[in-house]
């Protein structure tokens, strides 16, 4: 007898589907990571990026407040809940910061250089033509005709 209530069910498929790259980080190691490379790449760009020092500035100052938090969280176990509370507020005010300061960024740069990606921001890029190597765009074949099979009717003798 077999266990399977319905034999007509397919099994799933064993290779997983691919899923879809995390364009910001997550976890909190991540975000103070991705924060102190944002700052460093801007420190080292200062001479263009001169204008937007004060968002910097500013990421920097979250980054230290993040930081203070997450020391204090780890020492205190009894008022952890209301330390986490306070990391959470601080991390999402650096993360709308860093949103500004790669805004202000994208503003000064432009959105096709190539060196955006040292700050994290993927550059705008132009799709390349497609075309034959010939160079000659050649039209799409014609729908080919069906073939009608034809019977053949034999006569009675």
């Amino acid at each position: 007898m077999s266990t399977n209530p319905n034999p007509n069910s397919t099994t799933p498929n064993p290779t997983p589907q691919p899923t879809k790259k995390k364009t910001r980080p997550n976890a909190f190691a991540d975000t103070l990571r991705d924060w102190e490379s944002l700052i460093s790449a801007v420190a080292d760009q200062a001479a263009v990026l001169a204008p937007i020092d004060s968002h910097r500035a500013a990421l920097a100052d979250s980054l230290e407040k993040a930081r203070q938090a997450k020391t204090l969280q780890e020492s205190r176990v009894a008022s952890k809940q209301g330390t986490t509370q306070s990391l959470k507020a601080i991390v999402t005010e650096g993360k709308d910061r860093a949103r500004r300061l790669r805004g202000a960024i994208l503003a000064e740069l432009g959105t096709t250089t190539e060196q955006l990606k040292q700050f994290g921001i993927p550059p705008l890029r132009r799709r390349p033509p497609r075309h034959n190597p010939d160079g000659v765009s050649t039209p799409p074949p014609a729908p080919q005709p069906e073939v009608q099979a034809t019977k053949a009717v034999r006569g009675t003798e």
